[in-house]
Protein backbone atom coordinates (compact mmCIF):
# COMPACT_ATOMS: atom_id res chain seq x y z
CA UNK A 1 0.00 0.00 0.00
CA UNK A 2 1.27 3.21 -1.13
CA UNK A 3 1.05 6.22 1.21
CA UNK A 4 0.79 9.69 -0.06
CA UNK A 5 1.88 12.46 2.41
CA UNK A 6 0.39 15.94 2.15
CA UNK A 7 3.59 17.51 0.99
CA UNK A 8 2.72 15.35 -2.10
CA UNK A 9 -0.73 16.79 -2.61
CA UNK A 10 0.69 19.80 -2.16
CA UNK A 11 3.58 19.79 -4.61
CA UNK A 12 4.25 23.38 -5.72
CA UNK A 13 2.68 23.51 -9.48
CA UNK A 14 6.41 24.39 -11.35
CA UNK A 15 7.87 21.07 -9.33
CA UNK A 16 4.94 19.26 -11.80
CA UNK A 17 5.56 20.35 -14.75
CA UNK A 18 9.26 20.51 -14.20
CA UNK A 19 9.08 16.67 -13.94
CA UNK A 20 6.46 15.90 -16.74
CA UNK A 21 6.91 15.62 -20.29
CA UNK A 22 5.39 18.06 -22.45
CA UNK A 23 4.89 18.38 -25.91
CA UNK A 24 3.17 21.85 -26.50
CA UNK A 25 4.56 24.39 -28.75
CA UNK A 26 4.52 27.26 -26.41
CA UNK A 27 8.31 28.82 -26.15
CA UNK A 28 7.51 29.81 -22.55
CA UNK A 29 5.76 26.26 -21.12
CA UNK A 30 8.87 24.09 -19.93
CA UNK A 31 9.59 20.60 -21.24
CA UNK A 32 10.92 17.75 -19.24
CA UNK A 33 13.69 17.78 -17.13
CA UNK A 34 16.31 15.94 -19.86
CA UNK A 35 20.00 15.93 -20.22
CA UNK A 36 20.77 12.70 -22.15
CA UNK A 37 20.64 12.14 -25.69
CA UNK A 38 17.58 13.02 -27.36
CA UNK A 39 16.71 11.14 -30.76
CA UNK A 40 14.94 12.96 -33.46
CA UNK A 41 11.67 11.29 -34.36
CA UNK A 42 8.97 11.36 -37.48
CA UNK A 43 5.67 10.52 -36.46
CA UNK A 44 4.30 10.70 -39.65
CA UNK A 45 2.79 7.92 -42.24
CA UNK A 46 2.27 7.39 -45.63
CA UNK A 47 -1.34 7.17 -45.37
CA UNK A 48 -1.81 10.38 -43.76
CA UNK A 49 0.40 12.11 -46.23
CA UNK A 50 -0.83 10.51 -49.44
CA UNK A 51 -4.43 12.07 -48.69
CA UNK A 52 -2.53 15.72 -48.83
CA UNK A 53 -0.53 14.44 -51.44
CA UNK A 54 -3.35 13.54 -53.92
CA UNK A 55 -5.51 16.83 -53.10
CA UNK A 56 -2.08 19.39 -53.76
CA UNK A 57 -1.89 17.09 -57.13
CA UNK A 58 -5.16 17.61 -58.27
CA UNK A 59 -5.63 21.07 -57.52
CA UNK A 60 -2.21 22.03 -58.94
CA UNK A 61 -3.13 20.71 -62.23
CA UNK A 62 -6.67 22.73 -62.22
CA UNK A 63 -4.97 25.54 -61.31
CA UNK A 64 -2.04 25.24 -64.34
CA UNK A 65 0.61 25.11 -61.34
CA UNK A 66 -0.65 28.15 -59.31
CA UNK A 67 -1.50 25.90 -56.77
CA UNK A 68 1.83 24.58 -55.78
CA UNK A 69 3.02 27.17 -53.55
CA UNK A 70 0.43 26.46 -51.07
CA UNK A 71 1.11 22.94 -51.91
CA UNK A 72 4.23 23.39 -50.47
CA UNK A 73 3.21 25.12 -47.07
CA UNK A 74 0.87 22.10 -46.59
CA UNK A 75 3.55 19.68 -47.66
CA UNK A 76 6.28 21.13 -45.35
CA UNK A 77 3.74 21.41 -42.55
CA UNK A 78 2.61 18.02 -42.68
CA UNK A 79 6.65 17.16 -42.39
CA UNK A 80 7.85 19.93 -39.81
CA UNK A 81 4.72 18.78 -37.76
CA UNK A 82 5.88 15.34 -37.63
CA UNK A 83 9.40 15.90 -36.71
CA UNK A 84 10.06 15.95 -33.10
CA UNK A 85 12.90 16.36 -30.45
CA UNK A 86 12.98 16.31 -26.87
CA UNK A 87 8.80 15.55 -26.51
CA UNK A 88 8.32 18.81 -28.63
CA UNK A 89 7.64 19.55 -32.71
CA UNK A 90 9.00 22.15 -35.46
CA UNK A 91 6.89 23.88 -37.20
CA UNK A 92 6.50 25.67 -40.71
CA UNK A 93 4.98 29.79 -41.62
CA UNK A 94 5.99 30.28 -44.96
CA UNK A 95 3.58 33.04 -46.58
CA UNK A 96 2.22 30.95 -49.97
CA UNK A 97 2.28 34.03 -51.94
CA UNK A 98 5.60 34.81 -50.92
CA UNK A 99 6.56 31.40 -52.51
CA UNK A 100 4.52 32.07 -55.35
CA UNK A 101 6.43 35.06 -56.21
CA UNK A 102 9.63 33.15 -56.16
CA UNK A 103 8.83 30.73 -58.42
CA UNK A 104 7.70 33.58 -60.70
CA UNK A 105 11.06 35.05 -60.38
CA UNK A 106 12.31 31.90 -61.26
CA UNK A 107 10.81 31.34 -64.29
CA UNK A 108 11.34 35.12 -65.47
CA UNK A 109 15.19 33.93 -64.91
CA UNK A 110 14.58 30.51 -66.78
CA UNK A 111 12.59 32.57 -70.05
CA UNK A 112 15.39 35.23 -69.73
CA UNK A 113 17.97 32.46 -70.27
CA UNK A 114 15.94 30.14 -73.01
CA UNK A 115 15.64 33.75 -75.27
CA UNK A 116 18.85 34.70 -75.28
CA UNK A 117 20.04 31.25 -75.60
CA UNK A 118 17.95 31.53 -79.05
CA UNK A 119 19.18 34.68 -79.80
CA UNK A 120 22.72 33.84 -80.30
CA UNK A 121 25.43 31.93 -77.65
CA UNK A 122 27.22 34.77 -77.00
CA UNK A 123 23.81 36.38 -75.58
CA UNK A 124 23.52 33.35 -73.26
CA UNK A 125 26.64 33.54 -71.98
CA UNK A 126 26.16 36.84 -70.88
CA UNK A 127 22.80 35.90 -69.43
CA UNK A 128 24.33 32.87 -67.74
CA UNK A 129 27.28 35.17 -66.34
CA UNK A 130 24.63 36.93 -64.79
CA UNK A 131 22.58 34.48 -63.35
CA UNK A 132 26.11 33.10 -61.80
CA UNK A 133 26.47 36.92 -60.14
CA UNK A 134 23.23 37.05 -58.82
CA UNK A 135 23.32 33.54 -57.38
CA UNK A 136 24.67 34.34 -53.82
CA UNK A 137 22.12 37.50 -53.50
CA UNK A 138 19.29 34.37 -53.99
CA UNK A 139 20.71 31.89 -51.67
CA UNK A 140 21.38 34.56 -49.24
CA UNK A 141 17.15 35.18 -49.19
CA UNK A 142 16.54 31.56 -49.59
CA UNK A 143 18.09 30.58 -46.07
CA UNK A 144 16.98 33.47 -44.50
CA UNK A 145 13.14 32.83 -45.51
CA UNK A 146 14.00 29.13 -45.18
CA UNK A 147 14.55 29.97 -41.04
CA UNK A 148 12.67 33.11 -40.52
CA UNK A 149 9.73 30.57 -41.34
CA UNK A 150 11.27 27.63 -39.36
CA UNK A 151 10.37 27.33 -35.75
CA UNK A 152 10.71 24.68 -32.75
CA UNK A 153 8.30 25.08 -29.83
CA UNK A 154 6.58 28.14 -30.92
CA UNK A 155 10.75 30.45 -31.18
CA UNK A 156 11.75 30.81 -34.70
CA UNK A 157 15.14 30.37 -35.98
CA UNK A 158 17.20 33.43 -37.72
CA UNK A 159 20.36 33.58 -40.48
CA UNK A 160 22.13 36.66 -39.63
CA UNK A 161 24.23 36.92 -42.81
CA UNK A 162 23.80 39.50 -45.60
CA UNK A 163 24.03 39.20 -49.06
CA UNK A 164 27.48 40.58 -48.72
CA UNK A 165 28.80 37.58 -46.45
CA UNK A 166 27.33 35.16 -49.06
CA UNK A 167 29.43 36.82 -51.83
CA UNK A 168 32.68 36.82 -50.17
CA UNK A 169 32.19 33.04 -49.28
CA UNK A 170 30.20 31.91 -52.32
CA UNK A 171 31.12 33.97 -55.77
CA UNK A 172 34.42 32.39 -56.52
CA UNK A 173 33.07 28.72 -57.34
CA UNK A 174 30.56 30.14 -60.20
CA UNK A 175 33.20 32.32 -61.29
CA UNK A 176 35.88 29.50 -61.73
CA UNK A 177 33.64 27.34 -63.59
CA UNK A 178 32.31 30.25 -65.74
CA UNK A 179 35.99 30.63 -66.48
CA UNK A 180 36.56 27.07 -66.76
CA UNK A 181 33.58 26.84 -69.13
CA UNK A 182 34.36 29.75 -71.19
CA UNK A 183 38.07 28.53 -71.57
CA UNK A 184 37.31 24.88 -73.15
CA UNK A 185 34.51 26.41 -75.39
CA UNK A 186 37.16 28.51 -76.99
CA UNK A 187 39.33 25.61 -76.87
CA UNK A 188 37.07 23.65 -78.84
CA UNK A 189 36.19 25.97 -81.32
CA UNK A 190 39.75 26.08 -82.66
CA UNK A 191 40.15 23.43 -83.31
CA UNK A 192 41.47 21.96 -86.66
CA UNK A 193 39.27 19.43 -88.46
CA UNK A 194 41.57 16.73 -87.31
CA UNK A 195 42.54 17.58 -83.90
CA UNK A 196 45.06 15.52 -82.09
CA UNK A 197 44.15 12.94 -79.38
CA UNK A 198 46.16 15.46 -76.45
CA UNK A 199 43.88 18.34 -77.49
CA UNK A 200 40.68 15.97 -77.29
CA UNK A 201 41.50 14.30 -73.93
CA UNK A 202 42.58 17.65 -73.11
CA UNK A 203 38.85 19.02 -73.75
CA UNK A 204 37.44 16.31 -71.94
CA UNK A 205 39.54 16.05 -68.97
CA UNK A 206 39.54 19.95 -68.23
CA UNK A 207 35.93 20.10 -66.82
CA UNK A 208 36.36 17.51 -65.49
CA UNK A 209 39.21 18.42 -63.09
CA UNK A 210 37.59 21.59 -62.54
CA UNK A 211 34.49 20.48 -61.18
CA UNK A 212 36.71 17.97 -58.69
CA UNK A 213 38.25 20.47 -57.64
CA UNK A 214 35.44 22.78 -57.41
CA UNK A 215 31.89 21.30 -56.01
CA UNK A 216 33.65 19.67 -53.01
CA UNK A 217 35.28 23.31 -51.99
CA UNK A 218 31.90 24.69 -53.04
CA UNK A 219 29.91 22.33 -50.96
CA UNK A 220 31.47 22.83 -48.01
CA UNK A 221 31.64 26.54 -48.27
CA UNK A 222 27.62 26.73 -48.78
CA UNK A 223 27.51 24.55 -45.20
CA UNK A 224 29.61 26.58 -43.64
CA UNK A 225 27.59 29.91 -44.53
CA UNK A 226 24.56 28.09 -43.84
CA UNK A 227 25.46 27.02 -40.42
CA UNK A 228 27.56 29.71 -39.01
CA UNK A 229 24.86 31.86 -39.62
CA UNK A 230 21.80 30.10 -38.04
CA UNK A 231 20.56 31.09 -34.79
CA UNK A 232 17.88 29.45 -32.68
CA UNK A 233 16.62 31.91 -30.02
CA UNK A 234 19.84 33.74 -28.39
CA UNK A 235 21.54 31.06 -29.27
CA UNK A 236 24.32 30.68 -32.26
CA UNK A 237 24.88 27.44 -34.54
CA UNK A 238 28.64 26.25 -35.08
CA UNK A 239 30.06 24.32 -38.04
CA UNK A 240 33.60 22.54 -37.32
CA UNK A 241 33.73 20.95 -40.64
CA UNK A 242 36.79 21.37 -42.82
CA UNK A 243 36.89 21.06 -46.47
CA UNK A 244 38.91 17.66 -46.62
CA UNK A 245 36.09 15.75 -45.45
CA UNK A 246 34.29 16.83 -48.50
CA UNK A 247 37.04 16.29 -51.25
CA UNK A 248 37.31 12.31 -49.07
CA UNK A 249 33.55 11.91 -49.24
CA UNK A 250 33.40 13.17 -52.97
CA UNK A 251 36.69 11.12 -54.10
CA UNK A 252 35.38 7.80 -52.67
CA UNK A 253 32.30 8.77 -54.94
CA UNK A 254 33.68 9.05 -57.94
CA UNK A 255 35.58 5.83 -56.87
CA UNK A 256 32.67 3.58 -56.50
CA UNK A 257 31.00 5.31 -59.75
CA UNK A 258 34.17 3.54 -61.61
CA UNK A 259 34.22 0.59 -59.91
CA UNK A 260 30.60 0.28 -60.17
CA UNK A 261 31.33 0.49 -64.43
CA UNK A 262 32.89 -2.42 -64.03
CA UNK A 263 29.90 -5.08 -62.74
CA UNK A 264 27.81 -2.69 -65.86
CA UNK A 265 30.17 -3.62 -68.38
CA UNK A 266 30.17 -7.35 -67.88
CA UNK A 267 26.26 -7.30 -67.47
CA UNK A 268 26.09 -5.36 -70.65
CA UNK A 269 28.49 -7.86 -72.24
CA UNK A 270 26.42 -10.72 -71.13
CA UNK A 271 23.34 -9.02 -72.58
CA UNK A 272 24.61 -8.05 -75.88
CA UNK A 273 22.86 -10.18 -77.87
CA UNK A 274 19.13 -9.48 -76.43
CA UNK A 275 19.89 -6.20 -76.40
CA UNK A 276 20.74 -6.40 -79.95
CA UNK A 277 17.47 -8.73 -80.81
CA UNK A 278 15.24 -6.45 -78.74
CA UNK A 279 16.83 -3.31 -80.50
CA UNK A 280 15.69 -4.54 -84.06
CA UNK A 281 12.09 -5.02 -82.82
CA UNK A 282 9.97 -1.69 -83.87
CA UNK A 283 10.19 -0.22 -80.42
CA UNK A 284 13.76 -0.94 -80.24
CA UNK A 285 14.54 2.63 -80.07
CA UNK A 286 12.21 2.51 -76.83
CA UNK A 287 13.58 -0.35 -75.16
CA UNK A 288 17.25 1.18 -75.79
CA UNK A 289 16.14 4.45 -74.51
CA UNK A 290 15.14 3.00 -71.18
CA UNK A 291 17.95 0.51 -71.18
CA UNK A 292 20.18 3.51 -70.96
CA UNK A 293 18.56 5.68 -68.48
CA UNK A 294 17.27 2.60 -66.24
CA UNK A 295 21.07 2.19 -66.78
CA UNK A 296 22.26 5.93 -65.72
CA UNK A 297 19.88 5.95 -62.52
CA UNK A 298 21.33 2.93 -61.38
CA UNK A 299 24.81 4.63 -60.80
CA UNK A 300 22.49 7.44 -59.58
CA UNK A 301 21.15 5.59 -56.75
CA UNK A 302 24.44 4.05 -55.89
CA UNK A 303 26.40 7.36 -55.97
CA UNK A 304 23.19 9.03 -54.13
CA UNK A 305 22.89 6.92 -51.55
CA UNK A 306 26.77 7.02 -50.33
CA UNK A 307 27.10 11.37 -51.26
CA UNK A 308 23.27 11.46 -49.21
CA UNK A 309 24.88 9.36 -46.34
CA UNK A 310 28.11 10.34 -45.79
CA UNK A 311 27.52 14.23 -46.12
CA UNK A 312 24.71 14.34 -43.50
CA UNK A 313 26.90 12.51 -41.33
CA UNK A 314 29.79 15.03 -42.03
CA UNK A 315 27.75 18.26 -41.81
CA UNK A 316 25.52 17.50 -38.41
CA UNK A 317 28.37 15.53 -36.38
CA UNK A 318 30.29 19.09 -37.24
CA UNK A 319 27.48 21.45 -35.93
CA UNK A 320 26.76 23.01 -32.61
CA UNK A 321 24.39 24.98 -31.13
CA UNK A 322 25.78 26.90 -28.08
CA UNK A 323 27.49 24.13 -26.15
CA UNK A 324 25.07 21.13 -27.55
CA UNK A 325 26.00 18.84 -30.02
CA UNK A 326 24.30 17.08 -32.69
CA UNK A 327 25.07 13.39 -34.17
CA UNK A 328 24.14 11.35 -36.90
CA UNK A 329 24.28 7.75 -38.23
CA UNK A 330 22.81 7.19 -42.21
CA UNK A 331 23.67 4.70 -43.53
CA UNK A 332 24.88 4.44 -47.19
CA UNK A 333 23.50 0.84 -47.72
CA UNK A 334 20.21 1.39 -45.58
CA UNK A 335 19.44 4.44 -47.78
CA UNK A 336 20.48 2.62 -51.33
CA UNK A 337 17.77 0.29 -50.11
CA UNK A 338 15.11 2.95 -49.40
CA UNK A 339 15.70 4.28 -52.79
CA UNK A 340 15.55 1.37 -54.80
CA UNK A 341 12.62 0.28 -52.92
CA UNK A 342 11.10 3.21 -53.58
CA UNK A 343 11.73 3.85 -56.85
CA UNK A 344 10.45 0.11 -57.70
CA UNK A 345 7.33 0.49 -55.55
CA UNK A 346 6.36 4.21 -57.57
CA UNK A 347 7.18 2.29 -60.81
CA UNK A 348 4.85 -0.68 -59.69
CA UNK A 349 2.31 1.52 -58.77
CA UNK A 350 2.37 4.05 -61.43
CA UNK A 351 3.46 6.85 -59.16
CA UNK A 352 0.69 6.34 -56.27
CA UNK A 353 3.45 5.29 -54.18
CA UNK A 354 5.60 8.55 -54.25
CA UNK A 355 4.04 10.21 -50.72
CA UNK A 356 4.79 7.20 -48.96
CA UNK A 357 8.29 6.88 -50.65
CA UNK A 358 8.53 10.25 -49.56
CA UNK A 359 7.64 9.51 -45.89
CA UNK A 360 9.82 6.25 -45.92
CA UNK A 361 12.95 8.28 -46.60
CA UNK A 362 12.11 11.31 -44.06
CA UNK A 363 11.86 8.89 -41.35
CA UNK A 364 14.51 7.20 -41.98
CA UNK A 365 16.73 10.33 -42.48
CA UNK A 366 15.17 12.31 -39.01
CA UNK A 367 15.51 9.55 -36.96
CA UNK A 368 19.12 8.50 -37.81
CA UNK A 369 20.25 12.30 -35.65
CA UNK A 370 20.50 12.47 -32.08
CA UNK A 371 20.66 15.55 -29.99
CA UNK A 372 22.95 15.59 -27.53
CA UNK A 373 23.03 18.17 -24.47
CA UNK A 374 25.85 19.28 -22.73
CA UNK A 375 23.35 19.82 -19.62
CA UNK A 376 19.54 20.04 -18.44
CA UNK A 377 17.09 21.34 -21.54
CA UNK A 378 15.03 23.04 -19.86
CA UNK A 379 17.61 25.81 -18.61
CA UNK A 380 18.52 25.33 -22.18
CA UNK A 381 15.08 26.43 -23.48
CA UNK A 382 14.08 28.87 -20.53
CA UNK A 383 17.21 31.13 -22.29
CA UNK A 384 15.87 30.78 -25.92
CA UNK A 385 12.08 31.98 -24.76
CA UNK A 386 13.01 35.74 -23.24
CA UNK A 387 14.17 36.65 -27.29
CA UNK A 388 10.58 34.92 -28.46
CA UNK A 389 9.76 38.57 -28.85
CA UNK A 390 12.00 39.53 -31.07
CA UNK A 391 12.53 36.80 -32.83
CA UNK A 392 8.98 35.90 -33.73
CA UNK A 393 7.88 37.41 -37.46
CA UNK A 394 10.86 38.86 -37.89
CA UNK A 395 11.67 38.99 -42.01
CA UNK A 396 8.80 36.64 -42.82
CA UNK A 397 7.90 38.63 -45.39
CA UNK A 398 10.72 37.77 -47.85
CA UNK A 399 9.88 37.04 -51.19
CA UNK A 400 12.71 34.66 -51.88
CA UNK A 401 11.99 30.53 -51.66
CA UNK A 402 14.31 28.28 -53.01
CA UNK A 403 15.04 24.64 -52.38
CA UNK A 404 18.61 23.75 -51.57
CA UNK A 405 18.68 19.98 -51.18
CA UNK A 406 22.24 19.29 -49.86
Amino acid sequence: MTVVSMEDVAEPRHRVLANTMVTSDDPMQPIAARSGPQRFEFTGTGSEYFRIWVVNLLLTILTLGIYSAWAKVRRLQYFYRNTRVAGSIFDYHGEPTAILKGRILALFLLAAYKISYDISIAAAVVVALALAAIMPWLLARAFRFKLANSSYRGLRFRFRATAGDAYRALLLFPVMLGMTGLFVWSLATSFSRSPSVGVILLVILLPLLAVAAVVPLAHYSLKRYQHDNADYGQTPFFFHGRAGGFFKIYGKAIGFFFLGSIPAAIFAKLTASAFALLSATPFGWLFALLYGLLSAYAFYLFVRAYLESRVQNLVWNNTEIGDHRFQSSAGARKLLWLHASNLALITVTFGLYKPFAAVRLAKYRVESMTFLPSGDLEEFMADQSVDAAGAIGQEAGDLFDIDIAL
